[in-house]
């Protein structure tokens, strides 16, 4: 099987965005969970249960405080391998118990209809875990941090297409969407979004792993820089009011949107569809799969 090769193959690293550098007040780094059962690979310091390792955690971590008001739950998907859900943060209090061990323990509802967990880029029967969503010596955009950052900003699409409707319905007498619910008819009209996306970092897989030992040198440069920020945020957040903070000088957010960035990219569903078959086909068949390099057994 032939394969062309990547096209723009400059856009990858252009989409990657620099640390984010302002000092805010609305910094979360409970927005990340991983189910018990889910296999990261090498990223875990051991099996059961999955606890990643320092630098992942950091990278997942500086994701997880850009998006204070939504949760990603990782979870275990094709082969034990992660796959994502996001919902959108209730603004109720969280509720939790502790059990014999003095363990906490937090309630989430999967399914409630205001504020369901939605799965985006990576589902539950998905083979594409093996390609996308596996953190190991990859750090950029196939690893699994990654994923998630992306993910995250295709759920804003969600999120705003469902504020959309819900501001439609608000403005009209009667609705009718059949059996739909408003999620789902939300994400039904981001299809297109999502599918370029995963297009886009499939394509990015491919590029990445021809090329280990450049992927491993980011990776290791990277967790440095990820480190040293999260520890002056950190020190100060827990040294200054936030009165303070919010006197401080904030620096303009140099992320760039990554949906819009990949839509104009990518704008052709029917080829993106033609070329995620082609590519995860060409590297499942040739053993281009981070699954290869990572233990998959759970």
């Amino acid at each position: 099987m032939n394969i062309s090769s990547v096209k723009n193959f400059s856009i990858f690293n252009n989409a990657v965005a620099n640390p984010q550098k302002t000092v805010k007040n609305d910094v979360s780094f409970k927005g990340v969970y991983i189910d018990a059962l889910t296999n990261p690979g090498s990223a875990k310091k051991k099996k059961h249960p999955p606890v990643f390792l320092k630098k992942d955690s950091l990278m997942l971590n500086e994701i997880a405080q850009k998006y204070p008001n939504q949760d990603c739950f990782i979870r275990a998907g094709y082969i034990g391998l992660p796959r994502l859900e996001y919902r959108e943060k209730p603004p109720e209090v969280q509720v939790f118990d502790a059990d014999i061990a003095k363990r906490y323990k937090i309630y989430i509802d999967t399914i409630d209809p205001d504020y369901p967990c939605e799965p985006l880029i990576i589902y539950p029967d998905s083979d594409l875990n093996a390609i996308i969503g596996v953190p190991s010596y990859v750090s950029t955009n196939p690893s699994l941090p990654y994923t998630v950052r992306v993910g995250f900003e295709l759920h804003k699409k969600l999120l705003e297409r469902k504020i959309q409707i819900m501001d439609i319905i608000g403005s009209t007498d009667t609705v009718e969407f059949g059996s739909e619910t408003i999620m789902q008819k939300a994400h039904k009209a981001i299809e297109e979004i999502e599918v370029a996306v995963t297009r886009y970092l499939v394509d990015c897989a491919y590029a990445t792993l021809k090329d280990r030992p450049s992927a491993k040198q980011i990776y290791e440069s990277d967790y440095l820089k990820i480190q040293a920020v999260l520890d002056s945020k950190r020190k100060i957040d827990l040294t200054t009011s936030v009165a303070k903070q919010k006197e401080m000088p904030v620096e303009n957010d140099k992320d760039v949107d990554i949906c819009d960035f990949v839509m104009k990219h990518y704008p052709n569903m029917s080829e993106n569809l033609d070329r995620l078959t082609e590519v995860r086909n060409y590297m499942r068949e040739n053993g281009m799969t981070l699954d290869n390099f990572v233990d998959v057994n759970v």
